[in-house]
């Protein structure tokens, strides 16, 4: 099928959520029959109005991807035709396929892969240890000759290093993205966090900002090394973090964390704050949109700083772009797909090199206000 869709221009709101779609079936994460989330879901989920996800809905259909059961919703109406004997393939877990991030991700993965006639078999946590758990034991029974995974809740100890002792044991590589278990031995490729935060709490800080509240996240790594550079940068600047400010969430709590009582509960704690660091955009987009409803405007009452340069959400506005640290999605795919392939090719070489931390770049947008 033609890639001509995905390599469109990405400021056409549609394009984002069809690309999502698109790769979710076309990786096998959904298959065929299986049942799309309702056109409501998908407005609340990418803050779409109805048109704009109907406009995806349209494109999807008429390239056989779904097809709409009228009283019963949309399907999946497309077989992978993936063949599981006569290939090599690798393992890719992800901790969620909801993520906007994953098509691109992936089709960095794909774009490596494809070269080398090589197939991969996703398989997607959502967080969960215990799916994690069935999908190594799976993998270690069906010959991958490599795995690439996004580390599930790796802010704690993993209960599942002895699946990934064993593949290690019977040679088969394993590289991370994102993020990494700290009580594993594995090569890993993922951005700078910390130090993409510390630039950002310094870009905030240089414009004048020294009352600056955060929303970060417990259970992934990420959310952590995010938290640190903003910490650090803080405290390099004898300026003090009060701890009202923060607001943490988990994966399980997420729903939970932003409800509108829980929302107005932290925004009456951040009053005098004048900047906020958000975990990433689409957490910056649901706040700018509850604190917009509730009379606040950004930048001109709160600066926000966010992460992944990828805010994808219609707000009311539409002049509003995020300063945010890049996410280099595509190529981070690309990147660990080749890395494994090196550690797949050279299994004597070990790991050397095989790890890799993506430069700080910031992509500025208007939503820091200069108070200096």
């Amino acid at each position: 099928m033609s890639n001509e869709k995905t390599l469109m221009n990405e400021s056409l709101k549609y394009v984002k959520l069809y690309n999502w779609a698109r790769t979710l079936i076309l990786s096998g994460v959904m298959k065929n029959g299986d049942k799309l989330p309702s056109e409501h879901m998908l407005q609340k989920k990418f803050g779409y109005s109805r048109q704009t996800v109907r406009t995806a809905l349209d494109v999807l259909e008429h390239e056989g991807l779904i097809s709409r059961v009228r009283g019963s919703g949309t399907f999946v109406s497309y077989e992978t035709g993936i063949s599981k004997s006569g290939h090599r393939h690798i393992g890719l877990i992800m901790s969620y396929f909801a993520d906007y991030m994953f098509p691109q991700v992936y089709e960095g993965i794909e774009s490596v892969m494809k070269d080398r006639d090589i197939e991969i078999d996703v398989t997607v946590t959502r967080n969960n240890l215990n799916d994690e758990a069935v999908y190594l034991e799976r993998f270690l029974n069906s010959n991958v000759c490599g795995l690439i995974v996004e580390g599930t809740r790796s802010t704690f100890p993993n209960p599942n290093l002895r699946y990934y002792k064993e593949l290690q044991r019977r040679g088969i590589p394993i590289i991370f993205i994102h993020n990494h278990y700290s009580n594993l031995d594995c090569s890993s490729v993922e951005m700078a966090d910390a130090k993409c935060s510390y630039e950002l709490t310094e870009q905030l800080i240089s414009n004048g900002h020294e009352r600056i509240g955060g929303i970060f996240k417990y259970d992934d790594l990420q959310g952590i090394e995010r938290y640190r550079g903003f910490m650090e940068c803080m405290s390099d600047h004898n300026l003090q973090i009060n701890d009202e400010c923060i607001k943490w969430y988990s994966t399980k709590d997420l729903d939970l964390q932003f409800s509108k009582k829980s929302l107005s509960h932290f925004l009456k704690r951040i009053s005098e704050c004048t900047a906020l660091m958000t975990y990433n955009d689409e957490i910056a987009e649901s706040f700018i949109e509850f604190a917009e409803s509730r009379g606040l405007h950004i930048p001109d009452d709160l600066s926000i700083a966010s992460f992944d340069s990828a805010a994808f959400t219609d707000n009311d506005n539409n002049d509003l772009r995020l300063t945010s640290a890049v996410h280099p999605k595509y190529e981070l795919g690309r990147r660990a797909a080749r890395n494994l392939l090196r550690m797949i090719d050279n299994p004597d070489g070990g790991m050397d090199g095989s790890s890799y931390r993506f430069p700080v770049s910031i992509s500025n947008g208007n939503s820091i206000r200069d108070i200096s």
